[in-house]
């Protein structure tokens, strides 16, 4: 990609070029300090870009915006920008970072251009105009250049981009505010109140809320920019719905949220240099996200291609957890960053094979949904990452927090190996996208010869192969008339006919929150936990739960029987029957295993087809083992694997959804 944009001071910005060495060093998890720096680059000329894109229509939009007295001029803002870059260009940058901007620059623009954006503004739109005044004036007051403006007030708090938020000044949902900035600082007027603001906007005051630094986790350049920020009151912190009022978290949760950051960003300080690198240069604002517990592992997570820099998670339980979902998330930043500079997957026209207008959909493991190619490669990419901070992790730890590590790399040791083999084997990536993914796959192939302790090497297994199955039962499905053949032929006792192919039918309905892969990270970090939640499942009668615990305990008997009720409670949840497969001892596994855990939909079409003739659905694995013989003959390349060898595919679907 070649960029050459005008800047604020006028002359024009580098050309932005990804060599091959660069291409390999951030896929292995590499990224030096050029790397990362041109990575933040390109999204910086992307932000310029739309702030230049955005300049040649704010002012014809404002003049069609309902609002007394009309919107300040963009042009304005723009010349202040720039008096404010001649004064102090560190000031510009402070607040040109702050991924709330591109959040707000890349929204208007398609708000301006009619296009579908990717968040919900419930914002007049001569408030999302009268922003431009709000960066302005926040670059004012950090150069110390006089200035008066009028910005808009949401709920009467006044935006300072790369600072916090003043107010409230007015009572009102939306009104007009008024900045008065000079050398020594800036007064916030509104109908109802003033804000006095020093230079720099202080750490506290009345009628001001900042952005919260968070101490111990500072960029380690000079030339970085400030941060990190915990980010509980910019209006365009949200990635779905915006502008979003200031949070109400107290003082006691963000002291916890600081103490869980910094030692989070202390461990990969020790144990994973590259990340915290990557990490200290690519996020600057985290924010807190209600989510009600980290339990079992679940923290709720996600970047924005919106708002580079940007992180939003729930609490974490502790630093090693923290550290893992930041090493997840950073690694979207770079990708996101990377893919402005270098396409690594195909656009939909350019397909090899297939019908005009179809695209592929893919198993990605740690999703519950068919996924498109760009989607699997982030995966991809970011899960690589965690497997190797927990790779390395696991060699600083002993006892249960070695379990725990083994557990979470086993899993994604075989989750991402799985996932590259079907990037690999479709025509859906460029050639740096080959390469990109060539060079992780480098990394997983080397991963497999690692040991790992048996308790949670073997429940890594079970996890991954229950997901694969159940992901396949859920959205995969034989056609109805080769299902009736095979049932018909099962009701008078012939050999099973050959197996049908499958069709991707995606079915979100289908979808229920995983507790396996929970109840298994209980079992090997904390037992007691475990021991307290299956009482509890006992006493209230939950047989699912019932006998996920048993199988995870490794009580093959107790599992049978739990799974037993559970099928004959919901005897088309192929989650049941997969569970109580995987259950068995080894020795107890008949012929249909493979079958039941490589080819479920075949089994949950037959078995709908039989009970609908007959009225009653056969035992899952008795129907398993009698299609046991077309399956072995099947040229499946899978007939005698486990289920962690079954083969990868990607389905084609007709203009499915990205």
């Amino acid at each position: 990609m070649t960029v050459t944009v005008q800047p604020l001071y006028g002359q024009p910005l580098d050309v932005h070029r990804v060599s091959r060495e660069s291409l390999r060093a951030i896929a292995a998890g590499r990224a030096d300090q050029t790397d990362l720096k041109m990575l933040r680059s390109g999204q910086r000329s992307q932000l310029l870009l739309v702030l230049r894109a955005l300049l040649d229509h704010v002012d014809d939009a404002a003049r069609g915006a309902r609002r007394p007295g009309g919107v300040p001029s963009g042009q304005e803002a723009w010349h202040l920008l720039c008096a404010a870059q001649r004064q102090s260009p560190e000031a510009v940058e402070t607040v040109l970072t702050d991924p709330a901007v591109m959040a707000w620059a890349l929204r208007l623009l398609r708000r301006l251009g009619g296009s579908a954006a990717t968040a919900e503004s419930s914002a007049p739109l001569w408030a999302d105009l009268g922003q431009f005044q709000a960066v302005a004036a926040a670059a004012a007051l950090r150069a110390g250049v006089r200035a008066v403006l009028r910005v808009p007030a949401h709920r009467g708090m006044v935006w300072v981009p790369g600072a916090g938020v003043a107010g409230p000044v007015a009572r009102r949902r939306w009104s007009a505010a008024e900045v008065r900035v000079e050398r020594d600082g800036a007064v916030v007027l509104g109908e109802l109140a003033r804000v006095r603001l020093p230079r720099p906007p202080p750490a506290s005051a009345p009628g001001w809320r900042p952005l919260r630094t968070v101490s111990g986790c500072a960029p380690c350049a000079r030339e970085e920019a400030a941060g990190p920020w915990l980010d509980t009151v910019t209006p365009y912190r949200d990635f779905t719905r915006y502008p979003k009022s200031p949070g109400r978290s107290g003082e006691r949760r963000l002291r916890l949220w600081e103490d869980r950051l910094a030692g989070a960003y202390a461990l990969l300080d020790r144990e994973s240099p590259a990340d915290a690198a990557a990490l200290r240069a690519l996020v600057r604002v985290l924010v807190p996200r209600p989510f009600r517990t980290a339990r079992g592992g679940l923290v709720a997570s996600a970047s924005s291609v919106d708002a580079f820099g940007s992180i939003t998670l729930s609490l974490p339980y502790d630093a090693t957890q923290t550290a893992a979902v930041l090493v997840h998330e950073t690694r979207h930043q770079q990708l996101n960053a990377l893919l402005g500079l270098v396409p690594l997957v195909r656009a939909d026209g350019d397909r090899r094979g297939g019908p005009e207008g179809w695209r592929r959909l893919y198993y990605a493991p740690w999703r519950s949904d068919p996924r498109p190619a760009l989607g699997l490669l982030h995966g991809v990419f970011a899960f690589a990452g965690v497997a190797r901070f927990w790779r390395r992790h696991r060699a600083q730890v002993t006892g249960v927090e070695a379990q725990r590590a083994d557990f979470e790399f086993a899993v994604l040791r075989e989750q991402v190996r799985e996932a590259v083999a079907a990037l690999a084997a479709d025509g859906d990536l460029t050639e740096a996208g080959r390469l990109f993914v060539d060079e992780i796959a480098a990394a997983v192939r080397e991963w497999q010869e690692d040991d790992v302790l048996a308790v949670p090497g073997q429940l890594a297994r079970d996890y991954c192969a229950l997901r694969r199955a159940v992901w396949r039962a859920r959205h995969l499905e034989v056609a109805r008339s080769a299902a009736e053949r095979c049932a018909a032929a099962w009701s008078a006792g012939r050999r099973a006919p050959a197996l049908p192919p499958a069709t991707l039918r995606p079915r979100p309905d289908l979808i229920r929150l995983d507790t396996f892969g929970p109840l298994a990270r209980y079992r090997l970090s904390a037992p007691d936990l475990f021991a307290r939640g299956c009482r509890q499942a006992q006493a209230s009668g939950d047989v699912a739960r019932l006998a996920e615990y048993a199988a995870i305990a490794g009580d093959a008997e107790q599992a049978a029987i739990g799974y037993a009720e559970w099928t004959a409670r919901d005897p088309q949840d192929a989650e049941a029957w997969i569970g109580a497969a995987l259950a068995l001892p080894r020795e107890a596994r008949g012929a249909g295993f493979a079958v039941l855990l490589n080819r479920p939909e075949v089994v949950a079409g037959v078995r709908r087809a039989v009970a609908a003739a007959r009225g009653g659905f056969p035992d899952p694995m008795g129907l398993a083992d009698w299609l046991a013989d077309a399956y072995a003959d099947a040229d499946t390349g899978a007939g005698a694997c486990g289920a962690e060898d079954s083969p990868v595919h990607a389905w084609p679907v007709p203009d499915a959804p990205a």
